[in-house]
């Protein structure tokens, strides 16, 4: 069913001629690092944007990046000719100006013009402006440093887990590309927080130091 889908979408791009592309990578829950494949193209009834792939990656360089998305492209026979934009988010292997990815597409086809990402603008913008603040920057640090030490045991994760009511969330890292996770790490934080309390309060009093 799914490859039935995949052909209708790439189906519906080669009918469109022209198509502009989106990528990201992320890790899954196998620390298996996927790049996904975004298309926008314009039908009939107006424009349409489409996941089409995920793209798996043992490297995240530029070259790697721009290799394994063309290869793709052949694969599914899109023409890279017909791409008239690109978007990715602001680091150097995907928006760099020498050679990063959106560079290197360019460089098949001038006409793919390249928009960066303005979340991740606005994120870099919105965390550059929280450095600056000493109390703001040092809550995060500890909101961070909190999940690092609770995940970096399963005794102590399990303790973490085991405590949660239904509405609560558990911890989660910080990010620096996601612009949610800060929001979200605060309100798992603030949800879960007489549990996380109780939790810590429990391996420091642990004679083993087993937590």
């Amino acid at each position: 069913m799914g490859k039935q889908v995949m052909k209708t979408i790439l189906s519906e791009i080669r009918g469109a001629k022209f198509y502009s592309i989106s990528v990201d990578s992320t890790p899954d829950i196998s620390h298996v690092d996927r790049l996904s494949c975004v298309f926008r193209y314009i039908l009939n009834d107006g424009p349409i944007e489409r996941f089409v792939q995920f793209l798996s990656m043992k490297r995240h360089g530029a070259e790697d990046l721009f290799n394994s998305l063309y290869s793709f492209l052949e694969e599914a026979k899109l023409d890279i000719k017909y791409c008239r934009g690109q978007s990715y988010d602001n680091a150097s292997n995907m928006a760099g100006k020498y050679s990063g990815l959106q560079t290197r597409i360019r460089e098949k086809n001038p006409l793919a013009e390249y928009v960066p990402c303005f979340a991740h603008s606005l994120n870099l913008v919105g965390a550059s402006a929280v450095n600056c603040v000493t109390t703001v920057s040092g809550f995060f640090d500890f909101v961070q440093n909190l999940y690092v030490f609770l995940n970096a045991s399963t005794q102590r994760w399990e303790l973490l887990t085991k405590g949660l009511d239904s509405n609560q969330l558990v911890l989660k890292r910080l990010s620096d590309t996601r612009w949610s996770a800060h929001s979200a790490a605060t309100k798992a934080l603030s949800k879960g927080f007489k549990n996380v309390k109780t939790v810590l309060e429990n391996i420091a009093e642990d004679p083993r130091g087993e937590g």
